[in-house]
């Protein structure tokens, strides 16, 4: 899908992953990690247009892999949307970082476009 925005999605998942997976198609070229240790080797070589990260993914989890892209410049401007179990989480995935936040179960497209409000304007 050439000239379509990268989207990063992390989650160990299936049903979550094959659901952003398929309400994405058409409009980004979705890359999946199943932990947040793999998102962030495969955040070194590049720049998605935006991070979709499940909370509960495993080593390191979704707020330290959002802290972590915060941390850097490269990654600083990538918005994340973080989803979450419970509502009582959203502080601390506002507190990481996240541009928006998502109580599961989600609706891909919702999820979508809150990323690309989230995305900062060219120029």
């Amino acid at each position: 899908m050439a000239g379509a925005p990268s989207v990063l999605v992390v989650t160990d998942n299936d049903a979550i992953r094959e659901e952003l997976e398929f309400g994405l198609s058409g409009e980004a070229e979705v890359h999946t990690a199943r932990e947040a240790r793999d998102a962030w080797v495969w955040l070194q070589d590049r720049v998605p247009a935006g991070v979709i990260v499940d909370l509960q993914t495993g080593s390191a989890g979704g707020f330290a892999l959002t802290r972590d892209m915060h941390a850097t410049t490269r990654l600083g401007s990538v918005p994340v949307v973080i989803l979450l179990d419970r509502y009582q989480d959203e502080w601390l995935a506002r507190q990481a970082g996240a541009a928006a936040v998502f109580v599961k179960p989600i609706v891909a497209e919702e999820v979508f476009a809150a990323l690309r409000a989230a995305a900062p304007t060219p120029g």
